[in-house]
């Protein structure tokens, strides 16, 4: 699955699957340029886990309700409820890590 640009109408449906991590960002944000390859990467190669980017200037309600005050914010969801929160730029292996210590391989 290639990671999914949400909107407001379909985030909170989105974030029900089993695990997904969401990646809050803006296209003016560095940090989040060089974190995009990265979390495409993990969901290669983490079949379990699902991809969602959230564009913050596009849909700051989904930004507002989720408390994102930085950027880029990585939060990962199971079955809908957050279970993790990461902000700023992350390497590949704090990613993986992440996913890893919640059992989502």
């Amino acid at each position: 699955m290639m990671a999914v640009n949400s909107k407001a109408t379909n985030f909170f449906s989105l974030i029900q699957q089993e695990w997904v991590l969401v990646d809050f960002w803006a296209a003016w944000c560095t940090p989040c340029q060089k974190t995009t390859p990265i979390l495409l990467a993990c969901e290669k190669e983490i079949p379990a886990v699902h991809v969602v980017r959230v564009n913050v200037d596009e849909e700051p309600t989904i930004a507002e309700k989720c408390q994102v005050q930085g950027l880029p914010t990585l939060m990962i969801f199971h079955n809908g409820k957050p279970v993790r929160r990461v902000a700023g730029y992350q390497p590949k292996e704090r990613v993986r890590a992440a996913l890893a210590d919640l059992n989502v391989f």
